[in-house]
């Protein structure tokens, strides 16, 4: 009889716990990065502080997915 890799094995749960901790810090980091275009709209809009209030929420939220 041969063993199989199937998802209960922790091997492979460590590595996808790994890929989805990186996955979620790219996101982070694509949050953190100013983006002045997508600011200077926000401004002309009148919604510059709801912007960066959500980004803030963004930002919380994906520190309780750790």
């Amino acid at each position: 009889m041969t063993m199989q890799m199937t998802d209960t094995n922790p091997h492979i749960k460590k590595f996808d716990s790994i890929k989805r901790s990186d996955a979620i810090t790219l996101f982070e980091e694509s949050v953190l990065k100013p983006d002045h275009k997508l600011r200077q709209c926000a401004r002309n809009q009148n919604c510059y502080d709801e912007l960066m209030q959500i980004r803030e929420d963004v930002l919380e939220y994906l520190r309780k997915m750790r």
